[in-house]
């Protein structure tokens, strides 16, 4: 088999898709915690069965200061009308927590879900990193928290369905039949 995973991937997160167009980057950091027992004979070591990081960053080119709104729905103040463009304000004074919620990274070349990384309930960290010139354009840092939800699940390789091929569908937020 000479096929690799690659490609354009989009991100799903708070009933919205983020396109391959807006992303630079996507990375995972997801690792096991590992036990360790030293003993006369040496230090041995094993995976332990616990999470110790689960998280994702990724690089979003930022269409607009208003499509923060995506990544941060709980922080978003809507505009009243006629103003179409609201605000995301950090304010010192405020206990503001992220909203969590399921985030799929899709390869959008797949016409299913089998190569999907799924977390279950994450929270995004507000990192603005951006500097404005004269050549870049404008991009943000964010970083995905995932933590287990309700049954402990936390991070799902592959698909969602494992009797019948399956997509992740941003708005309902679930994993439905493919051609659905």
């Amino acid at each position: 088999m000479n096929d690799e995973l690659g490609g354009k991937m989009e991100i799903a997160m708070n009933e919205l898709t983020i396109p391959a167009s807006l992303l630079s980057e996507v990375s995972f950091d997801i690792a096991e915690g590992v036990r360790e027992r030293a003993t006369l004979a040496g230090t041995y070591s094993k995976p332990s069965g616990s999470q110790e990081t689960n998280q994702a960053m990724f690089t979003l080119y930022l269409p607009s200061m208003d499509y923060l709104k995506t990544i941060f729905p709980g922080r978003y103040n809507a505009p009243s009308a006629p103003q179409t463009t609201g605000n995301v304000i950090v304010n010192a004074d405020s206990c503001v927590t992220t909203d969590a919620g399921p985030v799929n990274f899709h390869y959008t070349c797949d016409d299913n879900d089998n190569n999907d990384i799924h977390f279950y309930s994450a929270s995004a960290q507000l990192n603005f990193n951006g500097t404005m010139n004269a050549t870049d354009s404008l991009t943000i840092e964010v970083t995905l928290y995932a933590n287990p939800d309700e049954d402990g699940n936390v991070v799902r390789f592959g698909t969602g369905d494992l009797d019948e091929e399956s997509i992740y569908d941003a708005e309902t937020e679930t994993t439905v039949p493919l051609g659905s």
